[in-house]
């Protein structure tokens, strides 16, 4: 199974406020294969962190009682799992967009800031290796 594809979460104190971070990701989004066998790995150094999908419409784990949420300890990260067919588009070629929220918390638990990414995903291969 290939390494996943990692995105970092990074998290600041507003200045304009006493309570709120400003978060902010390095791929705000990510293009997934179920062919590949695509995950992604969620890594903050700047607190805890909550991922939160729907859990209908979780890629990876559609189960209503057990999917959508995704959590860690502080410098920790979360790795997604592979996706679920049933969660992509019957052709293979057409991606399905699935949106989420971020929820970081400070280490002294005093701040918290959320952003609202998304994942892309569909059956077919995304990225074409080359020929060398």
């Amino acid at each position: 199974m290939p390494d996943p594809i990692v995105i970092t979460i990074t998290a600041v104190p507003d200045p304009n406020t006493e309570d709120t971070l400003i978060v902010a990701i390095d791929q705000p989004t990510v293009f997934l294969s179920l062919e590949d066998y695509d995950q992604v790995r969620w890594v903050c150094p700047d607190g805890s962190v909550e991922v939160n999908f729907a859990p209908v419409t979780n890629p990876f784990d559609p189960n209503v009682s057990s999917g959508g949420q995704y959590q860690t300890q502080i410098n920790g990260s979360i790795v997604s799992g592979p996706l679920v067919e049933g969660q992509l588009e019957t052709d293979g070629e057409v991606f399905r967009t699935f949106k989420y929220s971020i929820q970081v918390t400070s280490p002294d638990g005093t701040r918290a800031g959320t952003l609202d990414p998304r994942i892309v995903g569909r059956k077919r291969r995304v990225y074409h290796k080359a020929n060398i």
